[in-house]
């Protein structure tokens, strides 16, 4: 009878541990999973803002080269319209 009870109690201990075991497993999982989604979201931040950064370079770039054609074209009017005077 007492070792029925106790085999019965070790079993029930036995149970205990395993649920226990498996809610850790789950916890760490979900852990896990939100640590990448988090690195997964800093990632395409970073990738966001480096599009940006590029795209602004090559505003300016353009905005540059504009102004340059522009002053090119506005010193060879004035250029032509010298030489008609």
């Amino acid at each position: 009878m007492i070792d029925r009870q106790i085999s019965e109690l070790q079993a029930l201990k036995d149970n205990q541990e395993e649920v226990l075991n498996r809610q850790v497993a789950e916890a760490e999982d979900r852990a896990n999973r939100l640590f990448e989604q988090q690195e997964s979201r800093k990632a395409e931040m970073k990738a966001a803002i480096e599009r940006s950064r590029q795209l602004q370079i090559q505003r300016k770039n353009a905005q540059k080269n504009s102004e340059k054609t522009e002053e090119k074209e506005f010193a060879e009017f004035w250029k032509v319209r010298n030489e008609e005077l």
